[in-house]
């Protein structure tokens, strides 16, 4: 049962990656302090309801769609808050804080307070020894791993990504080398809105979604990217799975309503111990956290 338990929430832990992942990158590159990163999962949740609800696409066969979706919307959100990036943290605050109130008061003006969900289409499982896996959750996992792995070679191996990394690094120095930071900061933006959209897509083969989820998904998130070292995107990956697995443990042996329990644990002791996060001392330089 333990090893049940364990697999269940690696495979839980790789969508709260994926999820988490667009946050960091915010916080790594542009220093932006984004808390209303849940509710961009949130609409990247209605968004792929939206698209089943009109043309009968499961979230496996839309995801394209979901994709453009949160392209546009990230850069319409973009037009927004790009007057606060790089300045005052707490302006940054307060603005992603109204953000997501208005964005949560307009999803329940339009779909009203009903949890939204979408059957599955792989209900079946398979088994690997003793361990049984939900299809649906192999599939879910699978993709957002390798988005995950995509992203992270991206951001090492392209000239966009190596520009981002110089950015985080120092914006002053990398406007005078002659890189376009503004133009970085909107790439930054939209890919981590695109990010929390998919996974929003991801989320929706296993959870129902409602107005107000995104809070639950944005201090979820935050906590990963605290866990695993603000700007830290590897960190980032290895906490998903560190609080998938916590969750997952707790939730049975404790009960669900005591799931989170463990990981804010976690989370208070490494803020007293390191709170710099779990993985930043593994950063040979500052720019590599990227």
């Amino acid at each position: 049962m333990l090893i049940q338990l364990i697999v269940s929430g690696i495979l839980l832990g790789g969508i709260y990656a994926l999820l988490s992942i667009g946050l960091s990158l915010m916080l790594g590159v542009s220093k932006f302090i984004n808390f209303a990163h849940g509710d961009f999962v949130m609409i990247g949740m209605y968004i792929t309801y939206l698209i089943y609800a009109t043309f009968q696409l499961n979230p496996y066969v839309s995801w394209p769609l979901v994709l453009l979706g949160g392209i546009i919307f990230g850069a319409l959100v973009f037009i927004i808050v790009k007057r606060v990036i790089g300045k005052n943290p707490l302006n940054q605050m307060l603005l992603t804080i109204g953000l997501s109130m208005i964005l949560q008061n307009v999803i329940l003006l339009i779909f009203k307070s009903d949890f939204k969900a979408i059957p599955s289409e792989f209900s079946n499982s398979i088994s690997i020894g003793s361990v049984y896996v939900s299809m649906a959750q192999l599939i879910t996992f699978g993709l957002a791993i390798a988005t995950t792995i995509v992203f992270l070679v991206f951001i090492k191996k392209t000239n966009i990504g190596r520009a981002m990394r110089a950015v985080g690094e120092d914006r002053e120095a990398s406007q005078l080398m002659g890189i376009n930071v503004p133009k970085i900061d909107f790439i930054v933006f939209t890919l981590g809105t695109v990010m929390a959209c998919f996974s929003g897509a991801l989320l929706m083969t296993m959870y129902p979604t409602f107005p107000t989820v995104g809070a639950n998904y944005n201090l979820l998130a935050w906590i990963t990217v605290v866990l695993g070292g603000l700007g830290h995107l590897q960190g980032a990956l290895v906490a998903a799975l560190i609080i998938g697995v916590s969750e997952t443990l707790t939730g049975f042996y404790l009960g669900a309503d005591l799931r989170q329990l463990v990981y804010f644990v976690i989370f208070i002791i490494v803020l007293i111990v390191t709170p710099e996060g779990l993985f930043h001392k593994f950063s040979l330089r500052k720019v590599k956290r990227l």
